[in-house]
């Protein structure tokens, strides 16, 4: 099978072609950066903006299946709503003009928003950041574009990039816990994600919805003792109000506007929400109907993360 994949680049991207190269399939990589992993493998590496719809279409000429990965996740980028919504725009209609077969997009399990009860696919969305109502438009898009699709509502990845760098560094300081620490979220390990989007290339995924996470929810202060035990660090017996972390973390966001300066992403009000929301998903579908199994659970995702942090 011929794949392309926008945004091949990034930290997931890289990693699924890695695993379709591996099962045999011809990989091309849409996207605006050079990467050295890249050209190690055995893909072809387009460089190109998808708001360039000439250059997407011509990129698409004979490929079967798009993954479109290409997003901005920063809340503090002013093109996230343009990148998630109108440049999936652009690849569904380039998908549709060059007879491309099926498109699979990774989205967000925060569509659904504060989920107390397992949430399944078909429930109402309900996002709340902006990132989150960015991703329930792509979704939208997708589905009423008339072209084959499949969509992975993946929960937080947890693995070696900058994000997670910054939350072990955070560790280290004894960054205290937002609120009781008592609400529930799920994770996933980065190679429990790709394997779920490989699976996804299956036939009886076709115009299908899929809840991608580990097995199990865990309480945020779980996460966080985990975090602590597999780096060697202090137990968290710190706890700050809610009211005053999104209080600093709105004057945090201001400053860094007012000075023209990126804001930390672990101290903004997204990432804030992120953490003290309940957020549980059932993944049942993808288990049953794809095969989809995890095979890290949080321990071990994060035994694996700080390794691998540490060897970088």
């Amino acid at each position: 099978m011929k794949i392309l994949i926008t945004g091949g680049t990034g930290f997931l991207g890289e990693r699924l072609v890695r695993a379709l190269l591996k099962k045999g399939h011809k990989v091309c990589v849409f996207s605006n950066e050079r990467s050295s992993e890249i050209e190690k493998m055995n893909a072809v590496l387009i460089i190109g903006d998808i708001f360039d719809k000439k250059k997407i279409r011509k990129a698409l000429t004979g490929i079967d299946v798009v993954y479109h990965l290409a997003a901005i996740l920063d809340e503090s980028n002013p093109l996230m709503y343009k990148v998630n919504v109108e440049g999936t725009r652009n690849v569904i209609s380039a998908c549709r003009n060059s007879g491309v077969k099926r498109i699979i997009i990774p989205s967000s399990i925060g569509v659904l928003g504060y989920t107390e009860k397992p949430a399944v696919e078909d429930m109402p969305y309900n996002p709340s950041t902006e990132y989150e109502k960015s991703k329930a438009e792509a979704e939208r898009l997708v589905i009423k574009s008339g072209v084959a699709y499949t969509i992975a509502r993946i929960t937080i990845i947890c693995g070696p990039n900058s994000f997670w760098r910054q939350i072990f560094r955070a560790a280290r300081k004894d960054y205290p816990i937002i609120g009781s620490g008592d609400n529930h979220w799920h994770l996933v390990y980065v190679d429990d994600a790709v394997d779920a989007l490989v699976l996804m290339l299956k036939p009886k995924a076709k115009n299908k919805i899929y809840h991608i996470a580990d097995d199990d929810p865990h309480t945020y202060r779980e996460v966080y003792e985990t975090i602590a035990k597999v780096s060697s660090s202090r137990k968290p017996d710190k706890h700050v109000p809610v009211f005053l972390v999104k209080t600093m973390a709105l004057l945090h966001e201001t400053k860094c506007r007012i000075l023209g300066k990126k804001p930390n992403v672990t101290k903004m009000r997204s990432s804030i929400e992120r953490l003290i929301r309940e957020r549980i998903v059932c993944i049942e579908k993808a288990k049953k109907e794809l095969g989809y199994k995890p095979k890290y659970d949080l321990e071990k995702g994060m035994k694996k993360t700080y390794r691998c942090l540490k060897e970088k």
